[in-house]
């Protein structure tokens, strides 16, 4: 089962720090993570196109401004997990855990959030314009500034 290799994670903190100057970005682009233990990584402004994140653990991760575009993460746990500035458009999350996460100025429109838990998350300035929350676990979440229109579920 593929993986992030601790070259790529260590490329990528290089190339983070050097603003790009030096190392890689991670891209795995199409890469089937599912059930993976990534928690506590710093894999932010990554590129995660249409990668799988099903059931993968990810609680306190950093993916702050990574592209997800056409990601999953079905049961997924984000608990804690920075999202902040990440685009999370059209992704589907249900019943992913984030409880805890930092989604401020998020892009979650037309993303999937059924039956997830999302007590005490943060989507300041997010924008979950058409989201589907119907199900989720929304107590405490801070929508201060968030795009709401179309939003599904919203209690």
């Amino acid at each position: 089962m593929a993986s992030i290799t601790t070259q790529e994670l260590s490329d990528h903190a290089l190339w983070l720090e050097s603003s790009g100057a030096q190392g890689r970005r991670i891209d795995e682009t199409g890469l089937n993570l599912s059930g993976h233990d990534l928690a506590g990584l710093n894999l932010a402004r990554a590129q995660f196109v249409g990668t799988v994140f099903d059931g993968a653990d990810l609680a306190g991760t950093n993916l702050s401004g990574a592209d997800f575009s056409g990601a999953t993460f079905e049961g997924a746990n984000l608990t804690g997990a920075d999202l902040g500035g990440a685009d999370l458009g059209g992704v589907t999350l249900s019943g992913a855990n984030l409880s805890g996460a930092n989604l401020r100025g998020a892009d979650l429109s037309g993303a999937r959030l059924d039956g997830a838990d999302l007590t005490g998350a943060d989507f300041t300035d997010a924008d979950l314009i058409a989201a589907d929350l119907t199900g989720a676990k929304q107590g405490g979440m801070i929508l201060a500034g968030a795009k709401l229109n179309d939003t599904r579920g919203l209690e």
